[in-house]
């Protein structure tokens, strides 16, 4: 696995990683890494694999690649090299990490840790022994011991007391604070204290993209730049997923004879994983240029118990922002769309973005006649209880069935039947919503005549095509809706259709024509239709032929509505 990391003006590092074969650079949006700097070509470079190594190739661009300071055409790359694209922005090449422990002769990292370890164990043992000796009160007659620990043993008490403070500290972060950035400083202050460090920093990576970025930092300057030694310690814990330990600055070739090392003073470093089982989070970073003091093998346990510690801290916040999102995303469709759907839609853990797509859905339009007149009749207050009684019921009807609800515009409510989830029998269940509506209407109009309040008379209207689907409207404020001239065809219906009545398009009542009653008026001309279309008035389950259909005869020309 190779890594990159681009600087840009205005932009924050970015850190990509190239484990496949190609990888192509430039301005344009179909390219696998899209830059923005100036004097960057639309289709800059790429890099590619030929025999295990790693070759970058200029695609002629205008103001040339660059790789440490010279302009090339074909270049393979080492690790640490430095790269321009332009004069603007510039690449760190990271190669494949060689582990510590193949480079170096002596025995594994792991063995020398749990020897550390076993012997951290010991002292605080001992320790124990100590506390309880100092604890005792006189049993059976007999005087308190007054045995006295020496200086060492209080220096290992003191030590491994704090250690143990440290470690409790930090699982107190994991019930502690939900805000990212906090607990990530929290997270690292504990950390540099405990360790007497003087400078740190969290690096994280980014679940969208795989890049390694920091979060944040204390003490560190400018020593952030891509090509700092630093930052290559913390992208090697965070790739690798193994600690690293700069015990001596003077005596570690890999690290220490680095410019910037040498220029902060720092004298001892190290780096671990935040990691949980398999997972890497990425890395926190700590230094010291303090005079004659260096971290050890024992600092080093101690780090990475803290990390694992932090890691199920910030995993926990992580966690919790998701839950918020999840949450959020199910009460913004539960508004429009039934429980049972949103349950569905929740499974494909797609996210709310504009845009739409072509599908079949069968679109509702219901509408109280003569609403307009009634306004003037009746008092506000009444005329809004009476409203949302009929939206309630009506929304529950669509619901029921598997609907959608797109709109309320004014009086009337907009339902569609086969989006955002499709199904064979959509149409079907549009109809039987709409006798169900009418049904539900005539229920609730008995109960307003023994109160004396005005009844509300429904005309609907229906139709079946071709539509696009989605989320329609701006970034800040979007709704899911369907836009077509079916849609268009089914509110001309619910116009057409009288008090009580349920007409339906030829799309439709061919879906249903097996299934319901329903009886041809003829062919209607309907506004903004060029041409006249078939419709047919559904009829409630043990009706006979209506009046209506009697008097609009398949044979009969053209209704204009």
């Amino acid at each position: 696995m190779s890594e990159l990391v681009i600087e840009q003006p205005n932009e924050p590092p970015r850190t990509v990683t190239f484990t496949g074969e190609e990888m192509g650079f430039g301005r344009a949006a179909d390219n696998d890494v899209v830059l923005v700097a100036e004097e960057v070509s639309r289709h800059h470079a790429r890099l590619c694999r030929r025999g295990g190594q790693v070759v970058l190739v200029d695609l002629k661009s205008l103001n040339g690649t660059f790789v440490n300071r010279q302009r090339i055409v074909e270049r393979v790359l080492s690790d640490n090299d430095e790269v321009w694209l332009g004069g603007k922005c510039r690449i760190t090449f990271h190669g494949d990490f060689v582990p510590v422990q193949e480079a170096e002769a002596g025995p594994p990292k792991s063995s020398v840790v749990k020897s550390e370890l076993d012997r951290i164990r010991a002292r605080m043992d001992q320790a124990a022994n100590h506390l309880t000796l100092l604890g005792n009160r006189s049993v059976a007659g007999q005087p308190p011991s007054t045995k006295e620990a020496t200086p060492e043993e209080l220096v290992n008490m003191s030590r491994a007391y704090r250690r143990l403070e440290a470690l409790y500290r930090t699982s107190k972060l994991i019930a502690s604070e939900f805000d990212l950035s906090k607990r990530l400083a929290a997270v690292l202050d504990n950390v540099m204290e405990v360790l007497e460090a003087e400078r740190g920093f969290v690096m994280l990576r980014d679940a969208n993209d795989d890049s390694l970025d920091v979060s944040v930092a204390r003490g560190m300057g400018r020593e952030l730049n891509s090509g700092a030694p630093s930052m290559g310690i913390a992208r090697r814990a965070a790739i690798e997923g193994e600690p690293v330990l700069m015990l001596d600055a003077g005596t570690d070739h890999q690290f220490g004879m680095r410019e910037s090392i040498i220029v902060q003073n720092i004298v001892s470093a190290m780096c671990v994983p935040l990691q949980i089982e398999d997972r890497i989070l990425g890395s926190i970073y700590v230094d010291t240029s303090a005079a004659g003091f260096a971290f050890n093998e024992e600092d080093l346990e101690l780090f990475a118990s803290l990390a694992a510690q932090s890691a199920m801290a910030i995993e926990n916040v992580r966690l919790y922002e998701q839950m918020l999102a999840v949450e959020r995303k199910r009460a913004n469709l539960g508004r429009f769309l039934s429980p049972a759907i949103v349950d569905e839609v929740m499974k494909e853990d797609s996210t709310l973005e504009l845009g739409g797509r072509k599908r079949v859905a069968t679109m509702m339009f219901c509408d109280i006649r003569g609403f307009t007149p009634m306004t003037e009749r009746i008092a506000p207050t009444l005329l809004v209880d009476l409203l949302n009684e009929h939206f309630t019921a009506m929304t529950e009807i669509v619901f029921e069935l598997k609907g959608t609800l797109d709109k309320y515009i004014g009086d009337e409510i907009m339902a569609v039947f086969g989006s955002p989830l499709a199904g064979e029998d959509d149409a079907e269940r549009a109809v039987h919503a709409a006798l169900a509506m009418q049904a539900k209407n005539a229920e609730l109009n008995t109960r307003r005549a023994e109160k004396g309040w005005p009844e509300f008379k429904l005309g609907i209207g229906i139709d079946t095509g071709d539509v696009i689907a989605g989320y329609i409207g701006s970034p800040m404020r979007m709704e899911f809706t369907v836009v077509g001239d079916h849609v268009n065809t089914a509110r001309r219906f619910c116009s057409l259709a009288k008090e009580d009545q349920v007409v339906i398009g030829e799309s439709t009542y061919e879906r249903v024509r097996d299934l319901v009653t329903a009886e041809s008026i003829g062919s209607v001309a309907l506004r903004g239709k060029r041409l006249p279309v078939n419709a047919y008035l559904v009829l409630p389950k043990g009706n006979g032929k209506s009046p209506e259909a009697r008097d609009h005869p398949e044979t009969a020309g053209p209704i204009s509505r």
